[in-house]
């Protein structure tokens, strides 16, 4: 048995108090497959038999992350065959790897054959076109051209090339109307985000920029200072490694999410902040998207923007958080300072700049709270849930501020 099964095991059958029990067992597991990655073991690979997909994805996803910071673990572990049993969607990603790492000049021969046969098919893994098409630069260059030719007979392909290159600016109509004339989610999944709140996440097509959050409350509301101007609230939603959203750790995607309570514990404060992450997951999958569409205006349904997310959840992005961080910006010229860049996250300002101490993260728990009609407490972190809707309204080089959102009708 997995060494890490009893844990998987006793998180399935968690209540849903915090973050789901399948939100936190798969944050676990990350976590857990990279200390093993990491394990000077011998034996540490023996464990990884009969994987399930779900812990095959978190494997290569773990291995992903730390190559990527250059540990030589995760490097050593590329120099190993892939386990015959691997799906042949994480088989392709580690052989990317690598080929990206310099594992490998070319990708497996058998593993050729196996995706020439799926690319063959009428129809393919979107999952497997996604990663190709992600991907392609790599692929050519080890001189794989049949195997990106095939995948782009499949038109799921190029929604990669037009989540990258067709940026299209929103009306101000159409700006305003998700605002003012987001539709009732009462039915929306039996009504789990009946009693939530909603915040509308504007930011800029460049993300160097910092967005502004603005919110209503369980009552359809607009959430108002005393005095009565818009509750609003900065956030960065910018990789620091400026990788578009469908890539891993790239820009958190533009689209749809909901927010589904906070993890248990503040447990990494250099990374996440002195205050607990809230949990951000996609809309379920649902034919012709009709799940997330019932979250828009119908002035939204037929634009591009929210399209996004369901690229990135279905290329299978995961552990979106909404977090501070312990980490120190120490150029005050860059756009986005005093934020910190992130993995994908949505950033939070925390820490003390020019004799100012930033506790955005707390103060937006507690504004949800409040919005939520619960007083703001510890315990009370965990009834937070929402539903997120991050848009990008135009190309200006600036904060995102309340002025731009008047401009659109939102006051």
């Amino acid at each position: 048995m997995l060494q890490w099964m009893p844990l998987a095991l006793a998180l399935a059958f968690l209540p849903t108090a915090w973050a789901t029990s399948n939100d936190i067992l798969e944050e676990s597991l990350y976590y857990n497959f990279q200390k093993t990655i990491q394990s000077s073991s011998k034996s540490r690979h023996k464990s990884m038999m009969g994987f399930s997909s779900f812990e095959q994805s978190l494997f290569v996803d773990a291995l992903e992350d730390l190559a990527e910071e250059n540990s030589l673990s995760a490097l050593h572990y590329l120099d190993e065959q892939t386990p015959v049993h691997y799906d042949l969607v994480q088989k392709l990603r580690l052989g990317i790897l690598r080929i990206k790492y310099k594992r490998s000049s070319i990708l497996p021969v058998e593993l050729t054959y196996e995706l020439t046969s799926a690319l063959q098919a009428p129809t393919a893994d979107v999952k497997l076109v996604y990663i190709i098409a992600a991907y392609e630069q790599d692929l050519l260059v080890a001189g794989h051209t049949e195997i990106v030719f095939l995948a782009q007979t499949h038109s799921q392909y190029f929604d990669i090339v037009n989540d990258q290159e067709t940026i299209k600016e929103l009306t101000d109509d159409v700006v305003a109307d998700l605002y003012h004339s987001t539709p009732d989610i009462t039915t929306y999944m039996n009504g789990e985000y009946v009693k939530s709140v909603k915040i509308f996440m504007f930011c800029r097509n460049n993300r160097l920029f910092p967005c502004l959050m603005v919110m209503k409350n369980v009552h359809g509301e607009p959430v108002r200072l005393e005095d009565g101007t818009l509750w609003s609230n900065p956030a960065l939603a910018s990789s620091a490694k400026g990788l578009p959203s469908y890539s891993r750790n790239g820009h958190t995607p533009e689209g749809v999410h909901t927010i589904d309570s906070v993890m248990p514990v503040a447990d990494a404060p250099l990374s996440f902040g002195k205050f607990r992450r809230m949990v951000l997951n996609f809309i379920p999958k649902s034919k012709n998207e009709v799940l997330l569409k019932s979250l828009l205006p119908a002035s939204s349904q037929n634009e591009e923007w929210w399209k996004n997310s369901i690229v990135a959840r279905d290329i299978g992005r995961n552990l979106l958080r909404i977090h501070g961080t312990g980490k120190i910006n120490l150029d005050p010229e860059t756009p986005y300072y005093p934020f910190m860049r992130t993995s994908g996250c949505i950033a939070q300002r925390e820490n003390t700049y020019d004799g100012v101490t930033f506790t955005d993260q707390r103060n937006l728990l507690d504004s949800i709270m409040k919005a939520m009609d619960y007083a703001a407490t510890f315990a009370n972190e965990t009834n937070i849930k929402g539903i997120l809707y991050l848009v990008e309204i135009d190309d200006k080089n600036a904060p995102v501020a309340l002025e731009d959102l008047a401009f659109r009708g939102i006051e």
